[in-house]
């Protein structure tokens, strides 16, 4: 081990001194002390380290004006190397910048015709839905007139049956003053009486109200064709439902009245 070591250490020592040797023949050769350097071939000069070394001899036996100009040319060279590999770089760097913000444009504008799309299609759901609402208030318009012109004719109706109402109660209150009288005379004169007047329908409410056994006796003495009628009328007219049966009896004109109704909410 102490052999190898001592043997690099050597080594190390004879590359050192023959650098040191070699380098010391290159002084004394720029110095121009012991030139050597024009002995070497010029196939040899061209290559490196020597050519390195001969460059170097050249510039620094220059004037010094010279020197300096091509000092400054080679820095101005290698100035401009930076230069243009920087801008190359910078170039570079400037088409990826560009190409990103072209990236990023492109993203956006997708993103705002998406937007717009979705925009337009929203507006069309609030123009459908406007139009929709439009229609139903127009409906319910509609259907309110209707309503209100309903209103109208069912207080007309009611009007009318209360009046008709008040009229029946005075007629029967008349007719029973005269029910009375018919009650009392002799059935012969009431019949004679009867054969003159012309209204069958007063005839019969007057005999309504008569006991039925008289009744039969004052259409017996009456005019046969005349009694027929009245006979007949009684079978005829429309009778109002009694207490114990079904109270849906409803007038002609409501019944009219309900049925146009339920044809225009239609």
């Amino acid at each position: 081990m102490f052999l190898v070591v001592s043997n690099l250490v050597f080594g190390m020592l004879l590359l050192s001194l023959a650098a040191l040797l070699g380098m010391s023949l290159f002084v004394l050769d720029f110095l121009d002390i012991l030139q050597f350097r024009y002995k070497i071939p010029e196939n040899i000069r061209k290559k490196w380290p020597l050519s390195a070394y001969f460059d170097f001899v050249r510039l620094n036996q220059l004037p010094d004006e010279e020197r300096y100009k091509i000092l400054l040319q080679r820095q101005k060279e290698m100035y401009d190397t930076l230069i243009s590999e920087g801008s190359s770089d910078l170039k570079k760097r400037a088409e990826e910048l560009d190409s990103k913000y072209r990236e990023l444009v492109r993203a956006q504008e997708d993103l705002l015709k998406k937007r717009q799309g979705d925009l337009a299609k929203l507006q069309e759901e609030n123009i459908k839905e406007k139009k929709r609402l439009d229609d139903l208030n127009q409906d319910v318009s509609k259907k309110k007139e209707i309503a209100d012109a309903l209103s109208k004719q069912v207080a007309s109706e009611a009007l009318n049956l209360e009046s008709s109402l008040i009229r029946f109660m005075e007629g029967e209150s008349r007719l029973k003053a005269v029910q009375e009288v018919c009650a009392s005379m002799d059935p012969r004169s009431i019949a004679s009486i009867f054969d003159e007047v012309a209204d069958n329908m007063l005839i019969y409410n007057i005999l309504k109200g008569v006991p039925p056994e008289r009744s039969a006796l004052v259409l017996s003495f009456m005019d046969p064709e005349k009694a027929g009628k009245i006979i007949k009328m009684s079978t005829n007219l429309p009778t109002l439902p009694g207490p114990n049966e079904s109270r849906s009896y409803m007038p002609p004109s409501l019944k009219n009245l309900l049925a146009s109704s339920q044809s225009l909410l239609r």
